[in-house]
Order: structure tokens, then sequence, then C-alpha cells
């Protein structure tokens, strides 16, 4: 199992920007591995990805320099168990809201006597030299990451932060919007103070804080605050940007010609 880059990246206090992939797209994905983020992350919470379509996935980003992250759909043990047998090199389990769903994310994604995944990697035992390098490495490599996007989340930071194994953080910040009483309106001010007080107890409790940032303007205003995980765009809005413009481009070619 080769090192994992991102987690070394967090723990030296540098910044991680990547990007989503949400395509179950062979091709695609090939694409985005010849990129060169820093990281990829795969969203099986809010797309139809099934089990098998994430093993083709990853199976297809490889070799890429890119850490490959998955989003699992929920906080499950045997969810976490199967995206990590496939290959990911770290999880972002959703709605983290206690410390003891902290500690549940943790368990899953650790062999014993740490956690309680299951032993079984098969795909992901192919990416060590042997299956028994890959069980010696994989507590140590795999990244796991808390999503906080609810009040109730916030309220009981000080406990998710103090998780041992917890790697990091994520806002989900559409979901806080909602659980503020903002849903759609993630730029409303009180989305950003409570982002802002989230920031501030990382940065008490020394552990990375990111955040499904969207667009390069919103990776910059955090990551200049001091946060270390950022997304940017992603394979659908990559691909609709490139479209809308393209359509521009032709409208005015068409409006040229027709003088």
């Amino acid at each position: 199992m080769r090192e994992n880059r991102m987690k070394r990246m967090l723990r030296e206090g540098k910044a991680a920007v990547g990007t989503v992939v949400s395509l179950p797209d062979l091709f695609v994905a090939e694409i985005m591995a010849g990129m060169g983020f820093d990281f990829l992350l795969i969203d099986t919470e809010h797309t139809p990805f099934t089990i098998t379509e994430l093993q083709n996935v990853l199976i297809a980003l490889r070799p890429t320099d890119s850490t490959i992250i998955v989003r699992a759909a929920w906080n499950d043990l045997v969810i976490v168990k199967q995206i990590l047998d496939v290959g990911a090199e770290g999880v972002i389990i959703p709605w983290v809201n206690t410390p003891e769903e902290a500690k549940r994310a943790v368990a899953a994604a650790r062999y014993p006597p740490v956690g309680l995944r299951g032993y079984g990697p098969r795909r992901a035992s192919r990416l060590s030299e042997t299956p028994a390098d890959y069980v010696r490495r994989a507590n140590d490599e795999v990244l796991v990451i808390g999503q906080i996007e609810t009040t109730t989340a916030i309220a009981n930071l000080d406990g998710i932060l103090t998780t041992p194994g917890l790697d990091a953080i994520m806002i989900g910040p559409a979901d806080l919007a909602g659980s503020l009483g903002h849903i759609q309106d993630l730029m409303n001010p009180a989305v950003d103070e409570a982002i802002s007080r989230v920031l501030a107890k990382c940065k008490e409790h020394h552990v990375p804080f990111g955040m499904f940032t969207g667009t390069l303007e919103r990776a910059r205003q955090w990551t200049s605050q001091g946060g270390q995980i950022a997304t940017v765009g992603g394979d659908v809005p990559f691909l609709l940007a490139a479209a809308t413009q393209a359509k521009k481009d032709i409208d005015a070619l068409k409006a040229e010609v027709a003088r």
C-alpha cells in the first residue's frame, strides 16, 4: 500500500485541493486521474454509484498521483468496509453529529484491535506487495474524515474533534445551511459565521479543517484562513462550464455570420 500523500500533506500543515468525481464513466475517470489534483473525491452519497461501478472507476484511476478518497453513502460498517476493500485510500463519512458517531466512523475504517473493519481486502490487497503488507499499513495510511453538516454536530465539536483516529473534518455547507434554516442560501452570513466557529475549534484541537468549497473563490477564502482541504469543481461542473461557454461562443459566431 502506497503512502497516503494527502494524509502526509495534512500532517505537514499543507493545504490539499482536489475535485469531485460523480460519474461512473471509466474514460472520464481516466482523464481526471491524469490532471494532477492533490486528491480525487468520488461521491457515492449523492450519486447512483454501485460498488461494482466504484471498483471499476478505481481501476480506471490507477495509476494516479492523486489520493483517492470516497464519500460513503452513510456511516455504516459494511458500506465503509466495501469501499476500502475495492481500493479507496480514504473515506468521508457523512452526518457525523456526535462523538459516538465519530468513533463509529473511525472503527469502520480500522482493522482490529484498533477498529472493527472485517478482513477481506480483495482488490485493495493487490495494491501492496502482499496482503500482509496491506493489513500492516492500512490502519496508518487510510484517511478518515468526518463530515460536519448540522447544528447538532457544531454543538458536539469538542467531543468529535478529540476522537482518536479521526484525521480531519469537512464541512458540508449545503446541509449545514439547511440545518441553520437557510437552505439553498450558502452565502448567508449566519452560515459563514458557523463555519468560522468550526474552523476555530479545529485549530484549537489541531484537527485539519476542510470543506466542499465548490468554487475557486470559496476555496481561496477558507484556505487563506487556515483550512487544509478544499474541493474545486468536479467532472459534471467542468463539463457543464465548458459546454455553456461553447454554446455562448457558437451563438456569437452565428450572430456574426447573420450580419
